[in-house]
């Protein structure tokens, strides 16, 4: 992992039956920053986006990310990687067109980071996206935009 913060530590995580495993190198001291959206897959999976250096992830199984099956639809310019065995979606990575520039984005659903490793998923401090109608203009809110859930 590439990180030389020294507020950064390393947790596990994967899905439900363990055939998808990684790690991260992140800092959840205090108050965790994650993100919900109301956009229909988000919704559907109950997913708490935490967003994660790319650089700071680490698959420990399987061997390869091609072997995580991507769930792509709409622009399909996201990969939501999940197991086949399970069902569980772990991780998100991709890229999006905003106002004419590329950003490329990965992040881990929150709720797949194994338990009991110092922080509380309800200490986490989250904010909303209006996904459900492309209103990323909006920016991030404190409450769920229409149609979204805490």
């Amino acid at each position: 992992m590439a990180s030389q913060d020294a507020n950064l530590k390393t947790y596990t995580g994967g899905c439900h039956c363990g055939a998808v495993r990684y790690s991260i190198e992140a800092d959840l001291s205090g108050q965790p920053k994650a993100s919900k959206c109301n956009c229909s897959i988000c919704l559907k999976t109950n997913r708490l986006s935490l967003t994660v250096d790319r650089a700071n992830f680490k698959l420990l199984s399987p061997a390869s990310l091609d072997e995580v099956p991507s769930y792509q639809f709409s622009t399909r310019q996201q990969h939501h990687k999940f197991c086949d065995k399970c069902g569980i979606h772990c991780f998100l990575m991709g890229s999006y067109v905003y106002e004419g520039k590329t950003y490329h984005n990965f992040s881990v659903n929150a709720v797949t980071l194994d338990p009991d490793q110092g922080f509380d998923l309800r200490e986490f401090k989250v904010t909303y996206w209006d996904g459900k109608a492309e209103n990323w203009a909006a920016g991030q809110m404190e409450k769920p935009a229409a149609g979204g859930c805490y």
